[in-house]
């Protein structure tokens, strides 16, 4: 069972050396929410050098115009990333908002120059399990580009065990993970993210919300390890709780030797 983790923007100076080792890859998001940080692809190249591990810079299509996209996305070939992660970006009343190019045409874009200069970097999408049909549009993704998903946020297994069809995809999938320690941000995440009412019962009335997600986390890994190729975890700069499921997550695998991208070219 494979373990990626994201690294937030603003936490690219904390100590992950101890688990850096069993992270099968790691991932830079492209300004969250719509606050700016240091730009992905730049960061992903410096921890790539810092810590040996395959890195991914993330890409949005709702920051830049067309020409900025392609800039982005040579930047990432010239440092010879390990791969570009494509996602829409959250909406926002805040700011104005580009969004030129659709997730289809920038996976094309990315393909396309990946092909011209004779590079294997991977290709990443996101993959909605609460979407209805979601399997067009990762066909989709896939026609366009894709060779690897992480889904949204999954509090619930039976978002995954409901869409069994993930199982026999030619590419991994990777069911994301993001902690949530402050009761108070429950309603905001909720507005983005599926969290059933018996979830988020669970959390407000806990008195230890990091040992709340870890048991959270614990079901859906017991109940969902045959589906998926592994999980990516987002632990919004919480290092301690990356250690914790590191150590739930070797206790549960038997055999350390799957430790390898094996559906990735």
């Amino acid at each position: 069972m494979k373990l990626t983790i994201e690294i937030t923007q603003g936490d690219t100076r904390k100590d992950y050396n101890d688990i850096m080792r069993e992270v099968e890859f790691i991932t830079i998001p492209d300004n969250p929410f719509g606050k700016a940080g240091p730009s992905s692809i730049p960061m992903a190249y410096i921890l790539k050098k810092r810590y040996g591990v395959k890195a991914i810079g993330t890409i949005n299509t709702r920051d830049r115009n067309r020409p900025g996209i392609i800039s982005e996305i040579l930047a990432a070939l010239e440092m010879q990333l390990d791969g570009l992660f494509v996602v829409s970006g959250d909406y926002s009343s805040k700011f104005k908002e580009v969004r030129e190019i659709d997730v289809f045409q920038l996976l094309s874009l990315i393909k396309k120059y990946r092909y011209e200069y004779g590079s294997d970097m991977l290709i990443g999408a996101t993959i909605n399990l609460s979407r209805q049909n979601e399997i067009r549009f990762v066909k989709k993704k896939i026609e366009n580009g894709a060779d690897f998903f992480i889904s949204q946020a999954i509090y619930d297994e039976n978002y995954i065990k409901n869409n069994e069809w993930i199982k026999y995809l030619a590419v991994p999938v990777f069911a994301g993970f993001m902690p949530i320690f402050s009761k108070r941000m429950i309603s905001f995440y909720k507005k983005g993210i599926n969290i059933s009412n018996e979830i988020e019962k669970r959390m407000l009335e806990s008195k230890d919300l990091f040992q709340e997600n870890l048991k959270i986390f614990s079901s859906i890994l017991e109940k969902t390890r045959d589906y998926v190729e592994g999980y990516h975890i987002m632990p919004l700069g919480n290092v301690e709780f990356v250690y914790a499921i590191k150590r739930m997550v070797k206790k549960n695998e038997k055999d350390a030797s799957i430790w390898n991208f094996s559906k990735v070219r």
